[in-house]
């Protein structure tokens, strides 16, 4: 079932690439009766279950070297079609994945360190390939001044609504980075900061208490799973919302450049709501089995 479910994945991200809309300069959605569909969000959890099927039934066919290669090949398949869109921050949750998934494969650390040298390599020259956009934003990530009315402004804004609110905020609906428009994005990429703007530093760090909570459960079900697809799954699903929260929260604090992940069940969206759904679905089949065994 995994590997016809990646193919109509891949067929789904190529087809997008030639009739998707374009929203803020990323040619990723589907236009579906009135509604937007992402294909991508759904894309890092076919990831998930293909690679944990696919680590899991050739482990005594393939070598190490072999097997590290064939699913390096296969997710970057699924990578490059994203880099196409262009969304550089689902692609770095595609990789963030793979390599997660891939470590607790039971890998040498030899070949681990071959494959980071290779890795540090690709990072290196990649910056060749990025957009004008996406360099901006990495330019703005060291140095947000730069052009505080342009590729800066988000992050200034971010952070100047995260430092304001304090130990209590300025109380829901007060937010005057929020409520007066100078924050973008407010309901999506920048949830956190409007959060800790009006509930301040009570509220964030609830909101940080409750991610860490759903981590450990996410942890614990990894750990008690019946087999190893089952457990390479839970690992998947793992990374998947470690770098989702890493990446969102660590924008809205200037700590990480500006990639346009969402918050888990915080963010407003809808294909990326569903997605995070599915994946907690696939964790409570996954801990149901724990307790049948």
């Amino acid at each position: 079932m995994s590997t016809p479910l990646y193919f109509f994945t891949i067929a789904i991200l190529s087809f997008v690439l030639f009739f998707g809309s374009e929203i803020r300069g990323t040619v990723g959605w589907f236009s579906v009766a009135g509604f937007q569909v992402q294909p991508v969000e759904f894309a890092k959890l076919v990831l998930v279950i293909f690679l944990a099927s696919f680590i899991s039934k050739k482990r005594s066919e393939l070598g190490e070297w072999t097997r590290l290669i064939a699913s390096l090949f296969l997710s970057a398949l699924l990578i490059l079609l994203v880099l196409q869109q262009p969304d550089l921050g689902s692609s770095l949750v595609l990789a963030f994945i793979w390599l997660s998934m891939i470590l607790v494969s039971g890998i040498r650390w030899s070949h681990f360190l071959v494959l980071g040298l290779l890795g540090l390599a690709l990072i290196g020259t990649s910056w060749f390939f990025l957009a004008d956009y996406q360099k901006a934003r990495l330019q703005t990530f060291l140095n947000p001044e730069l052009d505080p009315q342009g590729s800066g402004y988000n992050v200034i804004q971010s952070m100047v609504a995260v430092g304001s609110g304090g130990i209590s905020g300025k109380g829901i609906g007060h937010g005057s980075q929020s409520q007066l428009n100078f924050l973008p994005e407010k309901h999506t990429d920048f949830i956190f900061a409007v959060i800790s703007e009006e509930l301040g530093l009570i509220g964030g760090g609830l909101i940080l208490f409750l991610y860490a909570l759903l981590l450990y459960r996410i942890a614990r079900i990894a750990e008690t799973a019946r087999d190893n697809t089952g457990y390479l799954i839970a690992v998947g699903i793992l990374a998947l919302f470690f770098i989702h929260i890493l990446i969102n929260l660590g924008m809205n604090m200037g700590f990480l450049p500006v990639t346009g992940l969402p918050a888990p069940f915080l963010s407003y969206g809808g294909s990326a709501l569903l997605a995070f759904f599915i994946a907690l679905g696939l964790l409570l089949s996954i801990y149901r089995y724990r307790e049948e065994r």
